[in-house]
């Protein structure tokens, strides 16, 4: 942001929006398709569907499982929350809600 305010280029025309051509570090035209993959296959619904798809191995190979998505399910830290989640979606609710008022109060 401190940059397209210095730039001039302002909080709407950036490079991504003003229609110039993207160009890869090699200098060729970067091509860009619409889509590409989610996290759970119902992905317009706000649910705790993302903690049953991580550790689920014969989830569809298309849904999107990075490393640090799978890492929830082995850290001693992440792994009980990550599992009351898969197992509860109130429990995923009541932490969701309670952690987005914390966060729009700041």
């Amino acid at each position: 942001r401190a940059y397209k305010n210095r730039s001039g280029l302002g909080a709407e025309k950036t490079k991504f929006t003003d229609g110039s051509k993207q160009m890869r570090a090699d200098g060729i035209e970067a091509k860009y398709t619409p889509g590409g993959s989610s996290w759970t296959e119902n992905f317009l619904i706000f649910d705790n569907s993302y903690y049953k798809v991580i550790p689920d191995e014969s989830a569809d190979p298309e849904l999107l499982k990075l490393s640090t998505d799978k890492v929830v399910f082995m850290d001693d830290g992440f792994r009980p929350f990550a599992e009351k989640f898969r197992d509860s979606q109130d429990a995923f609710f009541e932490s969701y809600a309670k952690a987005h008022k914390k966060l729009s109060e700041l």
